[in-house]
């Protein structure tokens, strides 16, 4: 199953994660809570991808599709600015804004 179609399986679950972050988030804070909780799945995504910058290829698909479902998740993007990546390196990414 690719990214969208598991965040779409799981929309009410995803909408309960986004209640749980401040008010203001980055793409990679809301990446950090639906990886804890959907791990299995998740570590799934990234062999998908094994070879193919698994890790970008994937949280790219993730904030996409919280771009293309804001109006239901209750979120606006705010601006790109700089935020650590799971390796530990400053990346310029999306921030959201709970509406």
């Amino acid at each position: 199953m690719n990214v969208s179609d598991f965040m779409k399986a799981n929309l009410s679950e995803i909408k309960n994660i986004i209640l749980n972050l401040p008010a203001e988030f980055s793409s990679h804070d809301f990446i950090e809570k639906f990886s804890k909780k959907y791990e299995s799945d998740y570590i799934d995504m990234l062999v998908d991808y094994k070879g193919r910058e698994a890790f970008k290829t994937v949280h790219s698909q993730v904030a996409k599709f919280l771009s293309l479902n804001m109006k239901y998740l209750g979120i606006n993007k705010r601006d790109k600015d700089s935020s650590e990546h799971v390796f530990g390196e400053l990346d310029v990414i999306q921030w959201w804004k709970k509406i």
